[in-house]
Order: C-alpha cells, then sequence, then structure tokens
C-alpha cells in the first residue's frame, strides 16, 4: 500500500510572484505607450512594482525581457529633475539615480488626470 500524497496540487499551480510582476510592468509599459491615462499617485504605485522587479536575479533568462520592457518604458519616458517620490524620500529609501533611475522619469505623454510638471 503507497501513502496518499500529501502534497496540495493548487500550490504547485500558483505563478512565480516575480513572473507576475513582469506580466504587470508588460502592462503599465503598454499603458504608457499609450498615453498614461491614470493619476500621478497611480503612477508612483507602478514605479514601485517595477523596484520590485530588482529581486529578479542578473542570471534569470526573463532578464532579457525585462530590459526589453524597460528600453520601451524609457522611449515613452522623459528623465525627471528629482525623484518622483521626492527626493527625501529617495534618501530615506536609499535610491540611487542610476540603479533605480525608473524613479527618475516621467511619462511623454500623461493623460489629464497627472498633474502637469
Amino acid at each position: 500500500m503507497t501513502p496518499p500524497d500529501t502534497r496540495n496540487p493548487a500550490h504547485e499551480a500558483l505563478p512565480d510572484p516575480l513572473d507576475r510582476l513582469l506580466d504587470r510592468w508588460a502592462h503599465i509599459v503598454a499603458e504608457i505607450e499609450s498615453g498614461y491615462s491614470l493619476t500621478f499617485d497611480d503612477y508612483l504605485n507602478d514605479l514601485d512594482l517595477r523596484h520590485g522587479l530588482r529581486a529578479l536575479p542578473a542570471d534569470d533568462a526573463r532578464q532579457a525581457t525585462l530590459r526589453e520592457l524597460d528600453a520601451r518604458f524609457k522611449a515613452h519616458t522623459y528623465p525627471s529633475g528629482s525623484c518622483v517620490w521626492g527626493d527625501e524620500n529617495a534618501e530615506a529609501e536609499g535610491w540611487d539615480r542610476e540603479r533605480d533611475w525608473y524613479y527618475w522619469r516621467l511619462p511623454t505623454h500623461p493623460g489629464p488626470a497627472f498633474p502637469e510638471g
């Protein structure tokens, strides 16, 4: 008699959290390409999602997808004069303009809900 399988098959079907973040970043980049229609606060949250992708290991095959998405993001954003979260927050969080570059960019074509800068 074989012992019953105690593994929960539902756990095996859960997607990798980094896959979910990468998929969401792809949707955000597409929104920015077509004209960002959400608010500035939404944009800040979207950049925080991108920040979460720093957890993707450097040798991970998904890095190629991330590089492609980041290139598209850069093509439809422009450098801001300071961190979009504010320089005080950047310092408190330890964000670096080179490493965390996305926090220093704004959408080229923001919608009416986005403040003019």
